[in-house]
């Protein structure tokens, strides 16, 4: 059985609509030949510019109900308190981030006096990132930051900015600019900038696992939730799987939480019970979408989540954080009741 990443542009639901969704599916047996045929009867099969639209009036209707956050290209703040002092704080997120190089993804990074900088990948230098200060308060520290993606190239832009101009401008005194010299370089920051300040707007919470890792070393309430205990045992015959690799020996909970924590942009998770019967998550927009299998493709499900009564429900989210995917993994691996809350829709596959 072979597990395959793709990318159709959203997820197999049909439902998310953001054109960097990661797709996890579980296609057994699978030649390139027969994904591509899979890929474009898919693509036949759900129109393109009607999810488009929905995206687009999803858009104006946030818009007109004041749900638009600022606009964000260095990333967003975050804040967070701990009760340790600064030194120790400092020594626990060094001895729980990852070595620079090392392969799989998660953060790493240095901390210089109070100063600290962290990134996902060892590979990929325009992935998230974060810049922080470490200060002690009266009881405890705080670390204070920004969040984003690509942090370093938007800023190593922004200092391009006035370089350039001054070029420009010392060349249009010596007389030496041509005008389709002035024209390249209009258009490169005119065009150019626009893009890679939206881009790294909309992409901004990439970095969260970066923001988790460190409310989940340092604060209280994260120290609380990792050593929180499943409501049962865990199922010594599940296989965990992370990112595409295979966990070494049956899945602790400490070893789901790290997992799950660690999810990113192009990351996933499988907590595979047999032969096409698994529990999947993957990263979307800084939290998680989650998918169940139980045999087949008719029976496979996408988690929603929401408050369900006689009489009323809210309005169902497709997305959870961290607090609530590890509560679905737990509970699947230990065959225990899911969250009240949780409920499971059949996700249409393609024939």
């Amino acid at each position: 059985m072979i597990k395959i990443l793709t990318c159709f542009g959203h997820r197999l639901t049909g439902r998310s609509l953001n054109p960097n969704t990661l797709i996890i599916s579980e296609l057994g047996h699978a030649s390139a030949a027969s994904m591509r045929e899979l890929k474009t009867k898919y693509e036949k099969r759900h129109c393109p510019i009607a999810m488009a639209m929905k995206r687009i009036f999803s858009v104006m209707y946030r818009q007109m109900m004041g749900d638009i956050v600022p606009f964000q290209p260095f990333g967003y703040r975050f804040d967070l308190e701990s009760q340790l002092d600064a030194s120790t704080v400092k020594t626990a997120i060094r001895k729980r981030k990852k070595r620079w190089l090392e392969p799989t993804n998660g953060p790493r990074g240095w901390i210089l006096g109070p100063f600290i900088c962290l990134w996902y990948s060892a590979f990929d230098r325009y992935g998230p990132m974060l810049f922080g200060v470490i200060s002690s308060r009266r009881q405890g520290a705080s670390i204070r930051g920004l969040a984003g993606s690509d942090l370093n190239g938007v800023i190593m832009f922004s200092l391009l900015i006035p370089l350039m101009a001054f070029i420009v401008f010392q060349l249009i005194s010596s007389g030496q600019a041509s005008t389709r010299q002035l024209v390249v370089i209009a258009l490169v920051f005119m065009v150019g900038g626009p893009l890679i300040y939206w881009s790294a707007h909309k992409d901004r919470r990439e970095a969260e696992p970066l923001v988790r890792f460190l409310h989940d070393t340092v604060t209280i309430s994260g120290k609380a939730l990792r050593t929180r205990p499943p409501k049962g045992v865990i199922r010594s015959d599940l296989v965990l799987i992370i990112a595409g690799e295979q966990f070494e020996g049956p899945p602790t909970t400490e070893a789901l939480h790290d997992s799950l924590l660690n999810v990113g942009p192009r990351a996933f998770v499988i907590l595979e019970a047999g032969p096409e019967t698994y529990l999947q998550t993957a990263f979307q927009d800084g939290n998680y979408v989650i998918e169940m299998r139980e045999g087949d493709s008719q029976h496979h499900f996408s988690a929603v989540s929401g408050k369900f009564t006689s009489s009323s429900e809210t309005a169902p989210n497709e997305t959870f954080n961290f607090d609530e995917v590890r509560e679905i993994f737990l509970a699947y691996a230990t065959g225990s009741s899911m969250p009240r809350w949780l409920r499971w829709e059949r996700i249409p596959m393609p024939t």
